[in-house]
């Protein structure tokens, strides 16, 4: 019988573009310096949004029911940029906070988690980013960060994010246009009582459709 503790998984993928980001419902916008607001990548067709220090925007999602909590789950932003400024960098920061469902069934009421902003950091922050070594309307992507393995439990239903820009040395245009959020996470495929042994392999880098894996195994 096949179980998730023999199966030598690959790490999922999953993408949350800036059009999902919920701080566009209605009126509203994102938060912050610049007043973020969702635009077309130059003439592209892409949207994204320009950000300003401490400009911010919110996702809220559900924690995907086959996340195996007992693995460390890893964000990276995806952003391109419209100039090169010599002396810029800035830094993305992730915070998030786990959702717990109030269940009212037949005038019950479970309680769950008051909704609250996003608030938690990742416990590996995601790496700054280098302005200056940047090149025109690429796609880029940062470095990752991580939520370490056992920080979620069980009565996790959704997942509120938000993402900042953050200025970390001197700071003179609004560059990095946001693209989107990367979810990396270990799947449990199977419904038998053991988890994965192991934590999803990872591509490397530069192959995202590629078999060629790390030479060690990562993620635990």
């Amino acid at each position: 019988m096949i179980r998730d503790y023999n199966i030598e998984h690959l790490e999922k993928r999953v993408w949350i573009g800036a059009q999902e980001f919920q701080t566009w419902a209605g009126a509203i916008v994102g938060v912050g310096a610049g007043a973020p607001a969702l635009i077309e990548v130059s003439t592209f067709g892409f949207g994204g949004v320009p950000m300003a220090p401490a400009d911010t925007v919110t996702h809220v999602m559900m924690t995907p029911y086959d996340l195996d909590r007992t693995k460390q789950v890893r964000f990276r932003v995806w952003w391109t940029q419209t100039s090169t400024t010599a002396t810029d960098a800035a830094t993305f920061i992730l915070l998030y906070t786990s959702i717990v469902e109030s269940d009212n069934v037949a005038g019950t009421l479970t309680t769950g988690t008051t909704l609250v902003d996003p608030a938690t950091a990742l416990d590996t922050v995601i790496p700054a980013l280098d302005l200056s070594t940047g090149v025109a309307y690429q796609a880029q992507a940062t470095g990752f960060g991580i939520i370490n393995r056992n920080t979620f439990t069980d009565t996790s239903a959704l997942l509120a994010i938000s993402v900042e820009l953050d200025a970390v040395t001197t700071f003179t245009d609004d560059e990095p246009v946001f693209l989107g959020l990367e979810m990396r996470y270990t799947p449990r495929i199977t419904a038998g009582p053991r988890r994965n042994i192991l934590g999803g392999r990872r591509l490397v880098a530069g192959y995202p459709l590629g078999v060629r894996l790390h030479a060690t195994q990562e993620g635990l």
